[in-house]
């Protein structure tokens, strides 16, 4: 049998090779500061060769046979010098969340990403209108999953009511104490009028109160729990739908289904 079955597999990398020559590495230049064509490695002293084109497979196997802690060594420097791993985080996620950052802080629609003004006023790659909200439902989830496994048994709620136009919306906020410090966390920002009875009484703020609150608990299955409970009432158009899907999926079908939508049976919702 060969010994190739047996050679042990490679684990991924937790950082890029440019991020790896990028923190051992820098540019040595001559007395005169001009570029010698090499780099200078930060931990050891050795130079190797450094050529554009052939990327940085030279240093990262300088770094990989010199270094082996060097993955432990670049979170421990980067936690120690900045707080923060933000100096490896991938250039597509990055990109990401500064369009994000720009949409929300700016109270921009989600297509303004895809407007041709402010792709040729910016440097920032391009990204679609349907990535940008995709990214921000992940976000939106990740933000619940947290607040819901912190909250504690009991905790207190701030209400906080303004007005948008004609709209009144209701903000709410989760107070407790972690580790001696006070956190008041937003649970919901929603209308509090939510059906055809316009009254802002005391018995609307509560049924408002009690529409939302579900969603947040001392653990991540109550969002599980109240997302059933909303969508009890749809069981039988959601079953139509997951069977309409599945005879979407033959080949015969799914070209029909092309005439009609660019969507395919996994991403129509």
């Amino acid at each position: 049998m060969s010994d190739s079955l047996f050679a042990p597999q490679l684990t991924k990398s937790k950082f890029t090779p440019k991020q790896v020559a990028s923190f051992y590495f820098k540019l040595l230049l001559a007395e005169h500061g001009d570029p010698t064509g090499l780099q200078i490695c930060n931990a050891c002293g050795k130079t190797r060769k450094y050529a554009p084109k052939t990327g940085n497979t030279n240093l990262v196997s300088h770094v990989r046979s010199d270094h082996p802690l060097f993955e432990v060594e670049m979170e421990a420097a980067s936690a120690a010098a900045t707080g923060t791993l933000i100096p490896w985080v991938r250039q597509k996620a990055s990109n990401r969340y500064v369009w994000i950052d720009w949409v929300v802080k700016g109270n921009l629609p989600f297509a303004f990403v895809e407007m041709e003004t402010t792709r040729k006023y910016t440097n920032l790659a391009p990204v679609c209108e349907e990535t940008i909200t995709h990214d921000m439902e992940l976000i939106t989830k990740a933000a619940e999953k947290n607040i819901g496994a912190e909250l504690p048994e009991d905790f207190g709620v701030i209400l906080d009511d303004c007005t948008f136009g004609s709209e009144h919306y209701m903000a709410v906020y989760g107070c407790y104490k972690r580790n001696g410090v006070r956190c008041c966390p937003l649970l919901s920002m929603a209308p509090v009028i939510n059906g055809p009875d316009d009254c802002l009484n005391a018995d609307t703020h509560m049924a408002a109160l009690a529409s939302f609150l579900p969603f947040f608990g001392c653990a991540s299955h109550r969002l599980n729990l109240a997302v059933r409970s909303f969508l009890l009432p749809y069981e039988d158009d959601l079953d139509q739908v997951q069977l309409l899907m599945k005879h979407l999926r033959t080949i015969k079908q799914a070209a029909k289904l092309r005439l009609k939508t660019p969507l395919n049976p996994n991403c129509a919702k």
